[in-house]
């Protein structure tokens, strides 16, 4: 129990630099994984190259998948197709306008990250707020809830791309996605639900207009749907084996490898309205901002390594082995570390790192399957909705630009963080009672 100890102090040590004295988390779960192997009497070579191939085996799996998703990201953002969206809903859905702008922020969070996608689709709440009865944080709230439901539950965003990694799943990539977006479309409905209830339906006063789907709105839509669906075509090999088909299967594993369904996704990009003479600087800006994100997921795997190549691995993986712990069982204690990690140091990446760092020791001994893992993934992201609140950046940016004050902010905004990810993890017990 001691050692059990140990792995506790190490964590409270990372929240503690985190989210009190405020050292970037790449450096607290550096430090954390050098306290954590000294507290367990590893010999510090041993430390260095635990740590060390955490966090090198993280980028060869998972830094090309995040690179190019964020360069997506960013041509989608420099070529004002995101806004190209927005238009779309203005126009065409205007009597569903609140559910339409949620839906807006599910579909384009998962090549944007949830900050910056709102900070640029917050300028299409302002122009439906100014020509219409909605109240500017009826629809923020909406449109947060959208983007927040795939920044937590859907690769490749970093979060549950990284959670995947370290449980080992990545090559469960395609099916594991085509569980997170069943998912994700009811949890991103609950902060519909709750905008609406709270701030009641109003009717819109939008003059009937529509706009033609040319090209410029075609190839967005494209550049985001296609990758996505060349990534869940891995799943359709699991139903083909017919031995004439081989080479259907070969052709459909290697497009739907997720760098190379990414990568046709960046070409896809090239093709974009406003781009000529910029793609150079957007690849760069990418780069930019994606580089940070590759270290924070990478040195999470370097803990997780630590942890991996300890006693603590065996020690819990007994725990569950002995007494025979299901399915249900794992995913709670899933969403309860991860509700803790989010809530004391407000990233719900680093909430996810950190989280299935823990818990795959926990499995380690387990052959699960992709449904297994996915539920597994699913609930760190439920966990690591809640409770977004002031050590939260993303609580600071709806809330400024909604007009809310810190207190208003938390009784609408952190209320809705809760029952989001309460909701969410209520559907997913309610998916492993029928489905498992």
């Amino acid at each position: 129990m001691i050692i059990l100890g140990y792995l506790l102090l190490s964590i409270f040590l990372i929240l503690l630099l985190t989210s009190k004295l405020k050292i970037h988390p790449t450096i607290s779960l550096f430090i954390g994984s050098f306290f954590l192997g000294l507290l367990l009497k590893m010999n510090l070579n041993d430390i260095l190259e635990y740590v060390f191939l955490g966090f090198s085996n993280a980028i060869k799996s998972i830094g090309l998948i995040i690179i190019f998703s964020t360069i997506i990201g960013q041509f989608l953002k420099k070529s004002n197709s995101i806004k190209k969206f927005g238009d779309l809903i203005l126009y065409n859905f205007q009597d569903k306008t609140l559910i339409s702008i949620n839906l807006l922020g599910l579909f384009l969070g998962t090549v944007v990250f949830c900050d910056s996608g709102f900070l640029i689709l917050n300028g299409i709440s302002k122009s439906i707020a100014s020509t219409t009865n909605y109240s500017l944080t009826s629809l923020n709230l909406s449109l947060s809830g959208g983007l927040y439901a795939s920044h937590t539950l859907v690769p490749p965003t970093p979060g549950p791309l990284a959670a995947i990694n370290n449980l080992n799943g990545i090559s469960m990539i395609g099916d594991i996605m085509l569980l997170s977006i069943v998912v994700s479309i009811p949890a991103s409905l609950i902060s519909f639900i709750y905008a609406r209830k709270i701030f009641g339906k109003l009717n819109l006063k939008i003059k009937s207009q529509n706009l033609k789907l040319t090209s410029d709105y075609i190839i967005p839509i494209l550049v985001i749907i296609i990758p996505l669906f060349l990534i869940s075509l891995n799943t359709l090999t699991n139903f083909i084996n017919d031995e004439i088909s081989r080479n259907i299967i070969l052709l459909l594993k290697l497009i739907g490898n997720p760098i190379n369904a990414l990568f046709i996704g960046i070409i896809l990009s090239f093709f974009l309205p406003n781009t000529k003479n910029k793609k150079p600087i957007i690849i760069y800006d990418a780069f930019k901002d994606s580089w940070p994100i590759i270290i924070l997921t990478s040195m999470g795997a370097a803990f997780g390594n630590v942890i991996k190549n300890s006693e603590l691995s065996s020690l819990l993986s007994n725990v569950f082995v002995n007494n025979n712990i299901s399915l249900i069982y794992i995913v709670v204690t899933c969403f309860i570390i991860s509700v803790i990690l989010k809530t004391s140091q407000g990233s719900s990446t680093s909430a996810m790192i950190i989280g299935s760092s823990i818990i795959f020791p926990l499995i380690s001994s387990y052959n699960y399957s992709s449904f297994e893992i996915g539920m597994m993934v699913l609930s760190l992201g439920a966990g690591s909705m809640m409770i977004s609140h002031i050590n939260d950046s993303y609580f600071w940016i709806v809330t400024q630009k909604s007009k809310l004050n810190m207190n208003e902010g938390i009784k609408y905004f952190s209320l809705m963080s809760i029952i989001q990810g309460i909701g969410t993890f209520s559907i997913i017990l309610l998916i492993i009672l029928f489905f498992n």
